[in-house]
């Protein structure tokens, strides 16, 4: 069978490889230590569950809006407004079926074959691969480890050319979890409306930063850049809804319509009754949110002196998300070993451990492991990597 050569462009999602090795151990009572999983092990809040179990109990279960139902693109500016004194308006929203797909949408309706995008490395795995799909070259800026990988204009800068169409940032980062400064946010801002490049801020994590680092959005930075500047979000993370599949994009009405038009011929709207219920998560209590950032906190602390105190490991400490990116290259070349994705499967398959290698985030002695684990799955898979490693 000939497949097209798009799909020759790209490779199944390293993250999604790991959860479905994962969930096949699982299957067969194997006990894992689940690390790989970029999703917040709270249940979802029961409001919002609640609000979900009206929906279907009133038969709101037709086709919607495929740009959103009017209710929830308004839930996303109030939210917006509120937490980042933003002013967007229901026009400049679109409701897609989780945050990747916005990120599918907004490149497939600007990248055309030959189009530069400028990714800070590590970046997230479906950054590259929407990219390559679309026809487009990635230019990755390498951010320094003992930086804590925070990324400054300068690198930006540096990294760009006639050919650059996009700016691609993500922060807090998955996986490194480094928060870019607002020094930096406001220069590259202005650096990409002066050179009429477009600018996108995933801002999934945006709720999960820590050490008193300022809480703010791109779009709160000066409404000079809004028209370059395209915001990515979603209830994911914030509401412990990952599986809900709601996302959303926030851009000039021309840049939502033009996404709009790829959306109406492939998924149509994000599911109704989720839709519903990010309703609720965006515009009822957050008390939950608030519990979930204090209890990611306490696990980031135990988590990070943890491993620090394993021979031949080193942690930075992460400014948000819920990921560590500890460095492991002392433990690649040997015995096989060559590769931090060797070394992942060597975890899962001696250790029972799921991590996810480096390779996916394009660096090269990093495992990242997520601490959205209880303290005490968090503890016991510690002691595996630490007895697996002394064997090393």
């Amino acid at each position: 069978m000939r497949l097209s050569q798009r799909v020759a462009r790209i490779s199944i999602s390293s993250t999604a490889e790991v959860f479905a090795a994962a969930s096949k151990l699982k299957s067969q009572g194997i006990d894992l230590v689940d690390l790989g999983a970029g999703e917040p092990d709270f249940p979802t809040p029961e409001n919002i569950k609640q609000v979900a179990i009206q929906s279907i109990h009133k038969n709101f279960t037709r086709y919607t809006p495929t740009d959103g139902i009017s209710e929830l693109k308004e839930a996303i500016v109030y939210r917006h407004r509120e937490d980042f004194q933003s002013n967007y308006t229901p026009e400049e929203v679109l409701v897609t079926s989780g945050g990747k797909h916005a990120i599918f949408n907004l490149i497939s309706a600007l990248i055309d074959p030959g189009d530069e995008v400028v990714i800070p490395s590590p970046y997230w795995v479906t950054f590259r691969e929407a990219v390559s799909y679309a026809g487009g070259s990635c230019k990755f800026v390498r951010t320094a480890e003992s930086e804590n990988f925070r990324l400054t204009a300068l690198q930006i800068k540096t990294a760009l050319s006639e050919k650059t169409r996009l700016i691609l940032l993500n922060s807090p980062n998955n996986p490194s979890g480094a928060v870019i400064s607002q020094k930096e946010a406001h220069k590259i801002a202005k650096l990409a409306y002066k050179r009429n490049i477009m600018l996108l801020s995933d801002e999934c994590y945006c709720h999960f930063i820590y050490d008193g680092l300022p809480h703010f959005s791109m779009a709160s930075l000066s409404k000079t850049y809004r028209e370059n500047l395209i915001i990515i979000g979603s209830v994911s993370k914030t509401y412990s809804m990952t599986g809900w599949r709601v996302g959303y994009c926030l851009a000039s009405p021309v840049l939502i319509r033009a996404m709009l038009k790829i959306q109406s011929h492939c998924t149509s709207n994000a599911n109704s009754i989720a839709q519903k219920a990010a309703v609720e998560a965006l515009s009822g209590s957050q008390k939950s949110v608030q519990e979930m950032h204090t209890e990611y906190n306490k696990r980031r602390t135990f988590i990070v002196q943890a491993l620090n105190e394993i021979p031949g490991i080193s942690c930075n400490w992460p400014d948000g998300a819920f990921y560590v990116y500890p460095n492991v290259k002392q433990f690649i070349g040997g015995g096989g070993k060559t590769t931090t994705s060797h070394l992942a499967l060597q975890l899962l398959d001696k250790a029972h451990v799921a991590v996810v290698p480096g390779e996916a985030f394009g660096t090269y002695e990093h495992l990242r492991l997520s601490y959205a684990n209880s303290i005490q799955q968090l503890k016991e898979g510690v002691n595996r990597l630490r007895s697996f490693f002394e064997t090393l």
